[in-house]
């Protein structure tokens, strides 16, 4: 009966770590791509008005918060570690914009 007790706790325990890496990868999934559909193109942001790329650019700012807080999860650069690594990059030719827009 022992037995039996042990080895329903160990196939709890299987279980509730497979359903957290399940959750985490989708998760991670939703999170990368709801990134890469907010930052703006630098081919889109060209074509705006100098007040709405402005404006695009702190919106971008927020989003690239979310970018380096996946770059500091290790099961997502794991996972998503090409998708966070191009993220990270557009982060930082938005970074190098905006500064660029507000002068020396």
């Amino acid at each position: 009966m022992k037995k039996w007790g042990l080895a329903l706790a160990l196939a709890l325990v299987i279980i509730a770590i497979g359903a957290w890496f399940d959750w985490t990868y989708h998760a991670i999934q939703t999170e990368t791509a709801e990134l890469q559909s907010s930052l703006p193109s630098e081919e889109g942001l060209d074509k705006m008005p100098l007040e709405q790329s402005t404006e695009q650019l702190k919106l971008a700012a927020v989003a690239c918060g979310r970018v380096t807080s996946l770059q500091g999860n290790p099961l997502a650069r794991l996972l998503r570690g090409d998708e966070i690594k191009a993220l990270a990059e557009r982060c930082e030719l938005i970074k190098a914009r905006q500064d660029s827009l507000g002068g020396p």
